[in-house]
Formats: structure tokens, sequence, C-alpha cells
């Protein structure tokens, strides 16, 4: 998995993209608290559930149907009449869950994403995994690894992260 600290570049970058009349501290908020729900699923290690297990680490919370449930409740109940077309707001809180999963599916360690869970526990990685995936444990991110697995997430997302916010500042002053 990326790091707690990296999962948020994604919906930091998307709010520059969003329509002006979207953007507000609160839809900033969930989005970043939506990039970091799906490890929730780690609190089932405390109860014996393992990560092959469809409620397991990388299971279901880490799912194309997660994200779509969890953005679809979040949009109704918080933004329900917020400015633009809720569709907007719910597919930013879409992507900034699906982003998880999509870059745990980037990372060189763990044993896959269910992305199609709940209708297959199969695991997933993309063919091409260049982000050095980051311990679970604070003790072992808080380690000489620790350096390596930041300066891997600066490389493949916190840079392309980056470039989006700039594209989309320079689109909303010339566009």
């Amino acid at each position: 998995m990326c790091s707690v600290l990296t999962h948020p570049a994604v919906p930091l970058a998307l709010m520059t993209v969003l329509p002006q009349e979207a953007v507000s501290p609160t839809l900033l908020l969930v989005g970043v608290a939506c990039s970091v729900i799906p490890d929730l699923d780690v609190i089932g290690f405390k109860f014996g559930i393992t990560s092959d297990h469809m409620l397991g680490h990388r299971g279901l919370t880490h799912s194309i149907v997660f994200a779509a449930v969890l953005s679809a409740l979040l949009t109704s109940t918080l933004f329900r009449h917020s400015p633009p077309d809720p569709w907007i707001i719910c597919l930013f809180l879409f992507f900034s869950t699906l982003s998880h999963p999509l870059l745990d599916m980037l990372t060189n360690g763990g044993r896959g994403v269910a992305l199609l869970a709940p209708f297959s526990n199969a695991r997933y990685f993309f063919p091409w995994r260049p982000i050095e995936v980051s311990p679970i444990s604070l003790r072992r991110f808080f380690s000489g690894r620790g350096m390596q697995i930041i300066r891997s997430e600066l490389r493949w997302v916190w840079l392309p992260a980056a470039a989006v916010v700039i594209l989309g500042m320079i689109v909303r002053r010339y566009g």
C-alpha cells in the first residue's frame, strides 16, 4: 500500500480540476478521508481476519463497488444541496476513494487488491509496479526503509499530482 501520507495526493490534485463552484474545504476534507478510508480494513487483523479474506486487508473496501457506494452515500447525505450538480461531487468522491486501490495496485508488495469484490475475491496488481510498498506498522515506516518509501511516493505519486495541480491552475486561470 502507499502510505497514509500519500493517498490524499489524488483528491488534492483532483480538486483543482473541479468547477470553481464545487470547491470547498468540506469537500476537500471528505475527499481526503475517502482516499484513506479503504485502509480501515486493517482492523480485521485484530479479529483474526486474514489478508486473503474478502473482508481482509485490500479486500472489499478496496473495490469499485465500495467506492461507488461510499461516494453515493456521502453525496446524498452531505452534499445533496451543494452546487454544482451532485453528480460532479459524487464522481469526485468516487475517484478519491477508487484512487486508493489503484495506487495500491502500483505497489511492489502485498497480495494484490480485490478490485471486483464482492463479485470476486481475486487479487490484482498492475503489470508495472514502481511504488515501494509501505508497511502497515508506524514503527516500521519510521525506519531506514521509510525514506526509500517516501522517495518512491514523491516520484510516482506526488510529482504527477503536482503536475495535475499546475495544469488545473493554468486551465482555471486561462480557460
